[in-house]
């Protein structure tokens, strides 16, 4: 098990590694985003129908677009935000109208949204910090946001507190496809014998994995957290945030999506194919239904919180 200050070196290093600068009209390079996954994003699309019947406002940036009609301006702070770059599309579409503060480990990421920031005239804010020792100016924002990243987090009912202290009267806790699922991305049982099967019985070519360049039977069942953040206490989310918060909507997802279609077997299927399409579509549609059933526990949650 890896030491305190090593689990963030290596966190600076992975995401370093996977965040690749994004170009823009003119030719410079404006911000870093993660790669997409052509599959998994399909997968997602095809959720959709099933996620907006439980959370009407899951386009969750048009939810801030929306509330900043009402309002005329709005603050927010992002933490774990990365590069940024969703939080500062977010401040050049508002005009100006959006002041926003982005806390993240990496000074080189952070350094990408400053200098978009300063090119662009925007109210922006960034903050090289650790998170799990983070104080917040308390009632002052308009929206805490939290975008896949309150899973990296350790001290969750410190930042959960911190949160809750420095939401406005009326301020709202954004959690962005948030990893609710056991610790360490660990199968659950069912899951595994579930998900497993299935991906047994895809043809080989669906079963490359793109990490190892082997051939999996099934996928493995590994703790991500042993040597990183990443889920480090994931179960402890959902209790606490329904502890402390009040739920406006939200919708639980994802059982075995990301596992077999994300970045480890995802970039295995071209989604203009016929029968990859085909595939695609069977694995959300059982997914769905074992979610709805209750039948399997879903690992993805999207909220809005007060």
């Amino acid at each position: 098990m890896s030491t305190y200050e090593q689990r963030i070196a290596n966190e600076i290093s992975h995401y370093k590694a996977l965040l690749l600068d994004a170009q823009v009209e003119d030719g410079k390079a404006l911000q870093r985003e993660i790669p997409r996954v052509a599959a998994y994003d399909l997968a997602m699309q095809l959720y959709q129908p099933f996620i907006l019947a439980r959370m009407p406002h899951a386009n969750q940036d048009r939810y801030v677009m929306e509330r900043l009609e009402r309002a005329g301006s709005l603050r927010l702070v992002s933490l774990g935000c990365g590069s940024g770059d969703w939080e500062i599309d977010l401040a050049i579409r508002s005009g100006g109208h959006i002041s926003c503060d982005l806390v993240d480990l990496s000074m080189e990421l952070l350094g990408a949204a400053r200098n978009v920031a300063q090119e662009r005239h925007l109210a922006v804010r960034t903050l090289v910090q650790d998170v799990n020792a983070l104080e917040l100016e308390p009632g002052s924002y308009d929206f805490v946001i939290c975008r896949s990243s309150l899973h990296h987090f350790v001290e969750l009912e410190h930042v959960m507190a911190e949160v809750k202290r420095a939401l406005a009267p009326s301020g709202e806790f954004l959690v962005v496809g948030e990893y609710v699922g056991r610790n360490g991305q660990q199968l659950y049982q069912r899951t595994e014998q579930v998900a497993g099967a299935i991906f047994e019985a895809l043809p080989e070519r669906f079963r490359l994995n793109r990490y190892t360049g082997q051939i999996d039977r099934f996928p493995p069942n590994l703790d991500l957290s042993r040597d990183s953040f990443e889920a480090v206490r994931s179960e402890h989310i959902t209790p606490l945030l329904f502890e402390i918060f009040q739920p406006v909507e939200y919708v639980f997802l994802d059982a075995f999506i990301s596992l077999l279609l994300d970045f480890r077997y995802g970039p295995n299927y071209n989604v203009n194919a016929a029968e990859d399409r085909a595939i695609i579509e069977r694995i959300v549609t059982a997914d769905v239904e074992y979610v709805r059933q209750g039948t399997l526990r879903p690992t993805s949650l999207f909220g809005v919180f007060r």
